[in-house]
């Protein structure tokens, strides 16, 4: 395995030849315009209303945020936070030749029949057309290279090794790793070899305070509720009512102004009428009727007789 100092020089001589071979015929070519915030081109540059327009054989150091290259053939080159990136064309400019040291990059593209090559210290990357190019490469310094086949890649990925004959193809929505920049190192992976992801932004939420408590209301006071009336007491007498029509009218009017009745309640007799005695029997009905009491009950009697006499 060759350290980072000596891929470095073989890489630098090796990017420098194919740039010399095709530079003089495309020095002047136009690749795209670049649109970033803190980006610095090296080469050949236009300023443009739009943005920069980059020429063949310059190169693209992103800053803190990524880089946007959008090509004049169509499509676009996403250069990662300090990533660098070199770039030179055919002389049709239909081809492209793309080499990176380190960093991340994005390509994402339509291709005809040509196929554009992106060069690392180890590794080459050859993507054939026709098709359309959708392809994320990361490089270490210590040599480790990822290669992922991005959703809608119809472009094949074959990888070989700058110093070898062996070849690996990269199968759609598949990402390999190849450790240390070595075919025989490779292996299925899940990272993402693109420009990473920022992490996401924390923002802290404080829970509304609870409600105050409902503070019960006094219960307000209720007019008191009236006694139920006392029952009804009905007053029910039982006294017999006999009534002579010979009988002499009682003096009841003692009797009568005493009698007291409460609470209006009726008096309920039940009077007994008798024949008139018959002849012969005055004497002994005068003599039984001396010998009855002269009870309370008895002076009513003779009160109400006098009444129908």
């Amino acid at each position: 395995m060759l350290s980072p100092f000596h891929r470095l020089r073989f890489f630098v001589p090796t990017a420098l030849l194919i740039l010399g071979v095709s530079g003089s015929a495309a020095a002047q070519q136009t690749l795209g315009e670049l649109y970033a915030t803190d980006a610095s081109v090296k080469g050949s540059v236009v300023l443009a209303g739009s943005g920069t327009s980059v020429l063949s054989g310059s190169s693209i150091q992103a800053g803190a945020q990524a880089a946007t290259l959008k090509l004049d053939r169509g499509g676009s080159l996403l250069v990662c936070e300090g990533t660098k990136l070199s770039l030179t064309s055919s002389p049709t400019g239909r081809e492209l030749l793309f080499s990176l040291n380190s960093g991340n990059v994005e390509l994402n593209y339509p291709l005809g029949a040509e196929a554009d090559t992106l060069l690392t210290p180890d590794l080459r990357l050859l993507l054939p057309g026709p098709g359309t190019v959708h392809v994320a490469v990361r490089v270490t310094p210590q040599g480790d290279t990822c290669v992922q086949s991005l959703p809608w890649n119809a472009s094949a990925i074959v990888v070989s090794e700058t110093m070898g004959d062996a070849t690996y193809q990269v199968k759609s929505d598949e990402a390999v790793l190849f450790k240390g920049g070595h075919l025989g190192e490779a292996s299925r992976s899940k990272q993402n070899c693109g420009c990473p992801t920022s992490p996401p932004t924390l923002v802290a939420k404080a829970a509304p305070p609870p409600p105050a408590p409902v503070q019960p209301k006094p219960a307000e006071p209720t007019a008191s509720t009236p006694p139920p009336p006392p029952p009804e007491q009905h007053l029910a007498m039982a006294a017999p009512f006999i009534f002579r029509a010979n009988d002499p009218v009682p003096d009841l009017t003692v009797n009568v102004a005493i009698l007291k009745l409460e609470n209006n309640k009726v008096v309920e007799l039940d009077p007994t009428v008798l024949p008139p005695p018959k002849k012969g029997q005055g004497n002994g009905a005068q003599t039984a009727q001396k010998q009855q009491p002269h009870g309370f009950f008895s002076k009513i009697g003779a009160f109400f007789a006098g009444i129908f006499h």
